[in-house]
């Protein structure tokens, strides 16, 4: 059901341009900076927005808003409705237009977030503190089901803080209390990222945006962590919806250690081992030689199509262009486009069974070694399909 979050009328601030006024606050110059950003490495592959240059201003006429939840959420809006992006006649979007697209991406908030005292009139107004109140709201939602279906705010905090003071327990001059002034002087982050990659060194220097500069630089070249924060302002650290914002986008992005991940992986395999083995059982039971058994190949397709919808997997469609053996495609539910693709392929398809003298029914699966292993003519090929839809 809807999630709590942060209230956008607790905000309060004042109107402003892209640059910085002489009488802005640092605090809210280090927040449009990270709204800013964060939007445009969220929205970099489409094409249907501009880069975000103005973002009080961009935001009003509702196509920002729309293409950001998007995003976030990996689902079309389109069953809510359409944006416009002209007025009648071809003319410029009303202000009636733009609360009219706003109220569309405010009707999939009421279904997912609690927005506390705001509305479309609001954005399209331009109200900088009702704005920000807005975003951080749907950053911390998004933010809280990524890492783990979180409650709140203070879970999310807690969790990576957590994160980060393992990450840093091996250096022994850094201590990891907070989300703020332990980060002071940038030793934490490159703490962080040393750990990740021992061969990144730790070397701080004195100097504090010297620190900065070089961990967001590693994190962005590296991994992708996007550059939401200012190495050149050395009191980055000071807004924690800045930190917990940049925090949580390292804690996605970088690689887990090796012995972190075991424990949990081999109990996820306890945990589902049954239904893998009913799945490669199923798969294994259809006869699926290319050259003998075209509908055997089509069907096998469609089985494993089957287990990737169920199993999560976003995308999955079945191409069969030239009337062989159709492919199956499915992509990551979390794919972010920010960083590599990986692309793992597997093979269905299973050599005949006739050339290899089989003394049993090669497409009636056997139990082996008390159900763990399994015996079939294809039972080695077609693991290695079913395999990557198990692990993404």
């Amino acid at each position: 059901g809807p999630s709590k979050v942060a209230s956008a009328s607790a905000w309060c601030c004042f109107r402003l341009g892209e640059q910085a006024m002489p009488d802005e606050a640092k605090w809210m110059r280090r927040q449009r900076r990270l709204f800013t950003n964060f939007m445009n490495a969220r929205l970099s592959d489409r094409d249907d927005v501009p880069p975000v240059t103005d973002m009080f201003e961009d935001i009003k006429d509702g196509r920002l808003l729309y293409a950001l939840l998007e995003e976030l959420s990996g689902q079309s809006l389109a069953p809510l409705g359409k944006v416009k992006t002209k007025g009648k006649g071809g003319k410029p979007l009303t202000r009636i237009d733009h609360v009219a697209n706003l109220s569309i991406s405010f009707r999939y908030l009421t279904q997912t977030t609690k927005i506390v005292g705001i509305g479309p009139g609001d954005i399209a107004d331009g109200n900088p503190g009702l704005i920000l109140g807005l975003l951080w709201s749907i950053i911390v939602f998004f933010t809280a089901k990524d890492l783990g279906g979180l409650d709140d705010v203070s879970a999310l905090k807690k969790k990576i803080l957590k994160w980060c003071q393992k990450r840093t327990e091996a250096n022994e001059d850094v201590e990891v209390r907070n989300l703020k002034d332990s980060f002071m002087g940038g030793r934490a982050f490159l703490a962080i990222l040393n750990d990740v990659d021992p061969g990144f060194e730790y070397a701080p220097s004195g100097s504090a945006t010297e620190n900065f500069n070089k961990a967001f630089k590693e994190a962005a070249d590296r991994y992708g962590v996007p550059e939401l924060l200012d190495g050149d302002d050395e009191d980055c650290w000071k807004d924690e919806q800045a930190m917990v914002t940049y925090l949580s986008e390292m804690m996605k992005r970088l690689p887990e250690r090796a012995e972190d991940l075991t424990p949990a992986a081999m109990r996820w395999v306890d945990e589902h081992e049954p239904q893998t083995t009913d799945d490669l059982r199923a798969v294994c039971a259809i006869p699926s030689v290319p050259a003998k058994n075209p509908d055997g190949c089509r069907q096998c397709a469609s089985k494993l199509a089957e287990i990737a919808r169920r199993d999560g997997l976003a995308d999955v469609s079945i191409v069969d262009d030239d009337g062989g053996a159709p492919f199956v495609v499915a992509s990551s539910p979390k794919h972010d486009k920010a960083l590599p693709t990986l692309l793992f392929v597997g093979d269905y398809g299973v050599e005949d069974p006739d050339a290899l003298a089989w003394t049993s029914d090669p497409f009636e699966p056997t139990d082996l070694e008390g159900g763990r292993r399994l015996r079939a003519a294809a039972a080695c090929g077609k693991a290695g399909a079913l395999g990557p839809i198990k692990a993404v």
